[in-house]
């Protein structure tokens, strides 16, 4: 455990910009940290970083920007000129950078606090929140003020494929960032959001997730309950009613917090509801609502799923409660790209199509799998799913998993290796899961790797498939070495 040395007492603030300030970065390579340590260089910042690897994109983006780095994590690595030290949330006490850090009593910070500091700090917060949904909603969000001449301060925590960069320190009044409820830093085992201070709080679902922060579900909602209760007084909630657990506390909040209210989803007595939604294509739909501000409203995304129609309707009350006419938040939605591994069609020739996209939770692989199923309604439909994090992997789970695989053609599950944090919470047995989908009408292999599963894909694929393959990692290159396979034989 860290000595008294670690609080939050103890961090220290981003003093301003000064091109002999040397900041050092703690895990400089992850989408957040490599994004910020770049938005701090461009502000005048000497900075420079340490990681394990330096995987893409963010290894290319510290490269193109000049930023110093160092392949593995060295107490050499922190000399005496060192003005700041950034902690990543993926690095533990007893990290040798966090040890020279203690011993040499350098000053330190970590992710969410330096982002308030850099691009929060006295301008409205919009803050987009939930278990699911953040990263696209964010991504729609920003676009949707972008496009109207805020230029909003932003951080989305994916690579946004219609923006310049995923991380900005705009000049206008408003600051778009994506809520984190995972943990700050080994020294303080609370959520991100609570240093972004929102004045707008997007809330999508809230569901058991992080497993290691949040033993229960009820762990979860506290969480969200503090978060509420702590808004401004002229602050609104934009809350998912869809989402059993917010539909719950919602009475709760209305008693005990100080701000506004406005309910949004599929749900009949939503404030801003859903009322029908049309397939368009693989990657189109039609959506109508009504309000009582706006009445009846249609708009298209280029997007598949309910879940997106519900991240597309929190994107535009987000804009209207600030301001933005809802007629200029469609016109910008209509052109909207996802961010990376959203629903990214990675080859799409010979009738056969290969999708990536982001899961780690059950709820967002039976998103996926409805919207896929939707969009390519007469196509045979192959998932290939990772399970990944500690909470993914649990037995938990177990039921939900087999109620979604067993509605695909074919189902492929990765098998799974036992990690040190497996010793007191079961985790799924991949086999026996395989055996209930398929005992429940399903379809489902376990493969032992990557490799296995590429042969497999490679030997079973023929004219008329939808692959979607999801994870929350690289899953081993597995998307890619399909793409150059089937750019190398472009006769299948």
């Amino acid at each position: 455990m860290p000595k008294d040395f670690f609080k939050y007492e103890n961090t220290t603030t981003l003093p301003e910009p000064d091109k002999n300030y040397k900041i050092h970065f703690i895990g400089i390579c992850g989408v957040a940290m490599a994004q910020l340590a770049v938005a701090l260089s461009k502000k005048g910042f000497d900075v420079q970083g340490s990681d394990k690897e330096f995987y893409e994109p963010m290894g290319s983006l510290l490269k193109q920007n000049n930023i110093k780095t160092f392949q593995g994590y060295n107490e050499v690595n922190l000399t005496n000129d060192i003005n700041l030290v950034v902690i990543g949330n993926a690095v533990s006490y007893g990290n040798p950078e966090v040890t020279a850090v203690e011993e040499n009593n350098l000053p330190y910070t970590f992710f969410s606090k330096l982002l308030d500091e850099t691009i929060i700090q006295d301008k409205h917060s919009i803050v987009i929140c939930g278990t699911h949904g953040k990263t696209t909603t964010t991504s729609m969000a920003t676009s949707i003020f972008i496009e109207n001449d805020n230029d909003p301060s932003y951080f989305i925590g994916g690579i946004a494929r219609n923006l310049p960069e995923s991380l900005h320190n705009g000049t206008g009044k408003f600051s778009i960032v994506e809520g984190d409820e995972y943990d700050s830093v080994f020294f303080l085992k609370v959520a991100k959001f609570f240093s972004y201070h929102p004045d707008t709080c997007v809330i999508n679902v809230i569901e058991y997730d992080h497993d290691d922060l949040y033993p229960t579900v009820e762990d979860v909602v506290v969480a969200f309950d503090k978060l509420v209760n702590g808004m401004p007084t002229n602050g609104t909630v934009i809350a998912c009613i869809d989402s059993e657990n917010v539909r719950k506390q919602l009475p709760k909040w209305k008693q005990t917090a100080k701000c506004q209210f406005i309910t949004f989803g599929l749900s009949q007595d939503a404030d801003w509801r859903i009322t029908d939604r049309k397939v368009n294509g693989s990657n189109d739909q039609t959506v109508t609502f009504i309000s009582q501000e706006t009445g009846t409203v249609i708009f298209d995304i280029p997007l598949i799923g309910e879940f997106n129609a519900r991240n597309a309707l929190a994107a535009i009350i987000t804009g209207y409660i600030n301001g933005i006419p809802v007629e200029k938040s469609l016109n910008t939605l209509k052109n909207f790209i996802p961010v990376k591994r959203r629903q990214e069609v990675h080859y799409d020739k010979g009738g056969i199509t290969i999708i990536e996209d982001f899961a780690k939770h059950p709820t967002a692989v039976t998103g996926i799998i409805k919207g896929v199923r939707e969009a390519y309604p007469d196509r045979r439909l192959i998932a290939v799913y990772e399970p990944r994090t500690n909470t993914s992997r649990r037995k938990f789970f177990h039921n939900d998993y087999v109620n979604i695989f067993k509605t695909a053609d074919i189902a492929i599950i990765s098998h799974i290796e036992s990690r040190t944090s497996d010793t007191d919470k079961p985790v799924l047995e991949i086999p026996d899961l395989v055996n209930d989908i398929n005992e429940a009408g399903g379809n489902a292999k376990v493969l032992p790797d990557v490799p296995a599963i590429k042969d497999f894909l490679i030997s079973e694929l023929k004219q008329g498939d939808v692959v979607i393959i999801m994870s929350n990692g690289s899953f081993g290159g597995i998307v890619q070495l399909l793409v150059d396979y089937y750019n190398k034989n472009t006769a299948v």
